[in-house]
């Protein structure tokens, strides 16, 4: 059903600012995003009775999310993202993926990376990688 494909121009990350009630702000310049790197525990149970491997699927683990932008200094988020990443204390915060249809991604994360490339003929770029804790939930 390629009527129902979902386009990514328009695609919006946003970042929670912790607050009560939360407000979600828009990360501004991101030109890709990768993941979550979504992956399921395997148990084995299997015992002497078995005639092969027997798994049971565990806890999911939503991995990580790759998020390339073109980086803009004193960018307003860009320097609270900035922040979280050199806070000591990794803050987890929630982050709200919206998509096109309406459809949103909602989960926690910290910021495990924030490496830059500043190359010639180009613009400044940052890739956020995200940690992500708990589960994805659709809404």
């Amino acid at each position: 059903m390629s009527q129902n494909a979902v386009l990514t121009q328009g695609t919006v990350l946003a970042r929670g600012d912790g607050g009560s009630p939360e407000t979600f702000a828009t990360i501004p310049a991101v030109a890709a995003i990768t993941g979550p790197e979504s992956t399921k525990a395997e148990i084995d149970v299997t015992d002497l009775s078995s005639s092969a491997k027997e798994y049971k699927g565990g806890l999911a683990d939503f991995g990580r999310m790759t998020v390339e932008l073109q980086y803009i200094p004193g960018d307003p988020i860009h320097t609270l993202i900035r922040n979280d990443f050199i806070n000591a204390a990794s803050p987890v915060r929630n982050y709200r993926l919206t998509f096109t249809n309406g459809k949103q991604w909602n989960f926690a994360a910290y910021v495990s990376g924030a490496p830059g490339n500043i190359a010639g003929d180009n613009v400044v770029r940052a890739t956020l990688n995200l940690r992500l804790t708990g589960p994805v939930v659709e809404s």
